[in-house]
C-alpha cells in the first residue's frame, strides 16, 4: 500500500500545508521511498475535516481517498471517533469512510465519494490520430 503520516493541527486552515508536508514527506524516517503527510482536524464523533500533500504530486492536493481512510482509521483507533466517518477534503468534497475496528486492525473497509476525471493525455509517444498524418 501507500504509506501515509496522520498529524493532528488545531488550526487546519492556517496550516502551511506545502512546507510542513515537503518537511514530513522527506524525513529520514520515512526514508528512502518518502510519504503521504495528511493533515487533521477531528469536527465531531463521526467527522474529521482532512487536507494531504501527496508524494509524487509534491503537493497539497484537492483530496486523498487512501489519506481520508487512514485519518479515520488512526482518529478511531485512538478512540477519538467511530465510523462511519464524514471526511471533508480541502476541495469541500466529503467522503465517507466505514470500517469495523477489530483486536488485529480494521476490516471491511469501505469508501464512498464523488469522483471526476481531473486529467487525460498520453505519455510517451503521440496518440495515435497524430502518428496517421
Amino acid at each position: 500500500g501507500v504509506p501515509h503520516a496522520v498529524l493532528e493541527s488545531r488550526a487546519l486552515t492556517r496550516l502551511n500545508v506545502e512546507l510542513w508536508g515537503r518537511a514530513l514527506r522527506y524525513h529520514q524516517h520515512f526514508a528512502p521511498h518518502g510519504t503521504n503527510v495528511n493533515f487533521m482536524t477531528i469536527t465531531g464523533r463521526h467527522a474529521l475535516r482532512l487536507r494531504t500533500y501527496e508524494r509524487g504530486v509534491e503537493a497539497e492536493t484537492a483530496a486523498c481517498g487512501t489519506g481520508s481512510a487512514a485519518a479515520a482509521l488512526i482518529a478511531a483507533r485512538l478512540g477519538r471517533l467511530q465510523p462511519p466517518v464524514q471526511v471533508t477534503c480541502a476541495s469541500g468534497d466529503v467522503l465517507e469512510v466505514d470500517f469495523r475496528l477489530t483486536a488485529k486492525g480494521a476490516r471491511a473497509v469501505t469508501l464512498r465519494g464523488p469522483a471526476v476525471y481531473v486529467f487525460k493525455g498520453c505519455y510517451g509517444s503521440r496518440p495515435a490520430a497524430a502518428r496517421q498524418r
